[in-house]
């Protein structure tokens, strides 16, 4: 029986799974069955329960992790050079602004409001015409 795919890690429990887990530990349904009809870990599972038995509530603790190296106002002024001048890189922004962050907290605050590298247009697209004219050229010199 192929194993069923587990979502990536970084993905949090809803309510409702959370509130389905619990509900379904009740009717004695196994881990294993739970985390497979859920499509999710044992582990994921184990631990919602143990959360509910332990501390009698399924709702996720906020602030772990890591705080954020800028605050908002500086993640404005990021943006505002970002959008001001759109050719910059990375590196040109950072001193711009005068943040005391790397250039990869500078393109992840970019992403999170759906900024984007664009590729500088190499050469000048060609026209059907243009395309015609080259190879009439081409061909009167082929031979």
């Amino acid at each position: 029986m192929p194993r069923c795919r587990i979502r990536a890690h970084y993905e949090q429990l809803s309510e409702f799974d959370r509130g389905r887990i619990i509900g379904l530990k009740e009717a004695n349904w196994t881990n294993q069955r739970m985390a497979r009809h859920l499509s999710r870990s044992d582990a994921t599972i184990r631990r919602c329960r143990q959360g509910w038995v332990e501390n009698s509530r399924v709702q996720r603790q906020y602030g772990s992790g890591r705080p954020k190296a800028t605050i908002d106002r500086q993640d404005r002024v990021i943006v505002r050079s970002a959008v001001t001048a759109p050719s910059s890189s990375l590196s040109t922004i950072r001193c711009s602004t005068q943040t005391p962050v790397s250039t990869m907290t500078i393109h992840r605050r970019l992403r999170e409001r759906n900024l984007r590298s664009r590729l500088p247009l190499r050469h000048l697209p060609l026209t059907s015409a243009h395309c015609r004219a080259r190879l009439q050229w081409c061909m009167a010199r082929s031979g």
